[in-house]
């Protein structure tokens, strides 16, 4: 379960003003927001805590090593997600830190909809395996997936 935080956030220099930004946590992660703001009581909320995290993560690192998918815009909806409001990055980010049982339907659209080469875009063959037998996919491509995999990650035969 994700649980979504709110943060009213004003800027001052040529932008937009009184915007909404959401931060999505786990809940475990939730959970030590608030053992920490217990122990912590200089700061009176997720909110008040997020600002000087943000500014001292700004004032302590000015890149951030990440490394975009070829041939994408992260602000993009990606084709197979034609019926849902998500980004290619929001996609990446369900991906690797959502639980199993909330990105399940995600995995199982990759697999359903896209070939191999724009598979491993998002998913690594390890992914695969784990997840297939807990994927409720057509038959045919469970089995497709299954024997790809098989073949996949089988040893090299020794002579």
């Amino acid at each position: 379960m994700w649980l979504d935080f709110c943060i009213h956030i004003e800027y001052t220099i040529d932008m937009p003003r009184n915007i909404i930004a959401t931060i999505r946590l786990t809940k475990e992660e939730a959970s030590a927001v608030k053992a920490y703001l217990r122990h912590n009581p200089v700061f009176e909320s997720v909110s008040s805590l997020g600002r000087v995290a943000t500014m001292e993560f700004i004032r302590s690192r000015r890149e951030l090593p990440l490394s975009a998918l070829p041939g994408t815009s992260s602000e993009q909806r990606p084709a197979f997600l034609w019926d849902y409001d998500l980004t290619e990055s929001q996609v990446h980010e369900l991906l690797r830190h959502a639980p199993f049982d909330q990105r399940k339907w995600l995995i199982a659209r990759i697999l359903d909809r896209l070939r191999p080469p724009e598979v491993f875009r998002y998913l690594t063959l390890e992914d695969i395996r784990q997840a297939l037998p807990r994927l409720r996919l057509e038959p045919r491509v469970k089995r497709h997936w299954q024997e790809a995999v098989a073949l996949w990650t089988r040893a090299p035969a020794t002579s």
